[in-house]
């Protein structure tokens, strides 16, 4: 087992390490110490220790203590992924009662771990260029494709383990596994292949592709760009396929945190260009919208993209960060598409505020509860269904978490069927988009 498999490092933990009295004077004489920084800045990150309690602090609020969660957060995941990995000093790791292990850290030179080696590993990251696809021609998809969509599933943790395990002995071909991207903590080269490329449910005969995440480039992207997409032979960090009746784009919306760079939008253009009449699919980590979370106001904001989204181009979009599974019942009124959050294969999500909506009754596979029409800061969204009931697979706190799983979207010539899988590969939702 590598240092970062299975590692749960909760609030318990950061609060007794950022309480070391020598670490805290390490971290100060650091701060003083960086010639780089005005003294507006440098009284910022000083504050920095206070700004990751806090953010632990509140995402602990929402996962409980015994269970793996990170904030949307670069300072707190990247400390995180600091204690994790045991870097500068000795980690023991202790099973913990929900599952995975509860890093135990500790180093006989406090002072100089929380000083100038600390302060880098926190700011000075330098972020990875992306990388961009060769070509603005979309790769073949098959008339008759089948995709699985797994969202922030890189966990190695919980349900996790056991959607590999489904999708690997699935009698039923692929044509492609795609990961909507998140690998915790940040996606460090350690993570990415403990808890990703080395779990991955790789099938001979399906493409693999793979999506850039917030938590990937809380490290700088080094891994996601340097190990993922060679290991997964893909040349960007997004990419299109098509065939005579659909065409589907993977876009990175996480490169600049929840929003899109020009020269994608650009690239975009000329795929739906070449598309023509077909039917256009996105997929990407962030959400565009969200009945419990962040809206993807910068991405409907550019100027470019939100002319593509108005025109109401887009047929359907998958996306993840949100931990929950979430299917909107219908296409939303200003951009006319069919949204889709497939974001619960691997982190665990409260039910704190799914639990008492009511009831699907159609559904008896699943406990499926309805979240009515809103509106959500601005935009008219559409009732949606919520995947919601006890999570099997995090032990002595099944009724406080979700279930996990992922879809299964059947491509047949023109038809479109959508499946949503339990983490045991039952099909527990099903719908025809497109007859």
């Amino acid at each position: 087992m590598s240092a970062a498999d299975s590692v749960v490092v909760p609030y318990r933990e950061v609060e007794r390490i950022l309480l070391q009295t020598e670490a805290a004077k390490g971290f100060e004489e650091a701060a003083k110490s960086d010639p780089t920084l005005s003294d507006l800045q440098r009284a910022t990150r000083m504050a920095a220790t206070g700004h990751i309690l806090t953010q632990l602090r509140k995402a602990e609020r929402e996962a409980r203590p015994n269970v793996l969660n990170s904030p949307q957060d670069a300072l707190a995941a990247r400390f995180q992924s600091l204690i994790a990995s045991g870097a500068g000093g000795e980690l023991k790791l202790t099973p913990l009662p929900t599952g995975g292990l509860e890093a135990k850290f500790d180093t006989k030179h406090w002072a100089a771990w929380g000083g100038t080696w600390l302060w880098a590993k926190l700011f000075h990251i330098v972020p990875h260029a992306m990388v961009r696809p060769q070509t603005t021609v979309a790769n073949p998809l098959p008339e008759s494709a089948r995709i699985a969509v797994l969202g922030d599933w890189g966990t190695d943790l919980y349900g996790a383990p056991k959607i590999a395990r489904q999708i690997k002995k699935d009698k039923k071909p692929y044509s492609m596994l795609l990961h909507l991207g998140d690998v915790y903590y940040t996606g460090t080269n350690s993570e990415e292949k403990s808890r990703f490329l080395d779990k991955w449910p790789y099938r001979k005969e399906a493409t693999n592709r793979a999506l850039n995440s917030n938590h990937e480039m809380y490290s700088g992207g080094d891994a996601y760009f340097e190990e993922a997409l060679p290991k997964f032979g893909q040349d960007g960090s997004y990419f299109a396929y098509q065939n005579r009746h659909w065409t589907l784009v993977g876009l990175d919306v996480a490169f600049r945190d929840h929003a899109i760079d020009d020269e994608q939008v650009e690239w975009l253009r000329t795929i739906i260009r070449g598309a023509g009449d077909r039917r256009l699919v996105l997929f990407s980590h962030h959400q565009l919208y969200s009945h419990f979370e962040s809206q993807g106001d910068k991405l409907w904001n550019h100027s470019g993209f939100g002319a593509i989204l108005k025109s109401k181009r887009v047929f359907a979009w998958y996306w993840g960060h949100e931990h929950r599974c979430a299917i909107f019942e219908n296409p939303d009124e200003r951009f006319g598409l069919y949204g889709r959050c497939i974001g619960h294969s691997g982190m665990p999500q409260s039910r704190s505020r799914t639990r008492n909506l009511p009831r699907a009754p159609e559904f008896e596979a699943a406990e499926w509860r309805r979240q009515a029409a809103a509106v959500v800061a601005g935009n008219q969204l559409p009732s949606c269904l919520v995947l919601d009931g006890p999570n099997p697979y995090i032990a002595n706190e099944e009724d406080e978490f979700s279930p996990n799983g992922y879809a299964v979207l059947n491509f047949d010539g023109p038809k479109l069927t959508e499946e949503v899988c339990s983490a045991e590969g039952v099909v527990i939702y099903q719908r025809v988009l497109v007859t």
